[in-house]
């Protein structure tokens, strides 16, 4: 992996990064969209605050990200960065961001018109 890479949208070699960042095996799940050739893609990772899920849905650039008892889910996923040993940062729609760290924090930002 490098230090930092970057991705246009939920590909493949994204999810690859995302769990290579988290040290392990993203894992197709049992379950996708109608006519999905992509799949939905699970990445579990052991962090300080509890256990992260991401789920990773490549057809529709979506991210659902949990921790704990508490959930982000974001839409539209135009790019990812992964930064290497310390976090992945999702940017879509309106300026948003959501940023999950290794350790298990997670910040969600939003833009807003006020």
């Amino acid at each position: 992996m490098k230090p930092r890479e970057s991705f246009d949208g939920v590909t493949a070699d994204a999810i690859n990064a995302i769990s290579e960042l988290f040290d392990c095996k993203a894992e197709q799940q049992e379950f996708s969209l109608p006519n999905d050739d992509h799949g939905v893609w699970q990445v579990h990772h052991r962090a300080e605050t509890g256990n992260i899920r991401v789920l990773l849905w490549p057809a529709i650039n979506r991210i659902d990200v949990t921790v704990g008892p508490h959930m982000w889910v974001v839409k539209g996923v135009r790019q990812i960065e992964v930064i290497q040993d310390l976090e992945f940062i999702a940017r879509f729609p309106n300026d948003g961001v959501l940023t999950v760290a290794r350790n298990g924090q997670v910040v969600l930002t939003t833009a807003s018109d006020a």
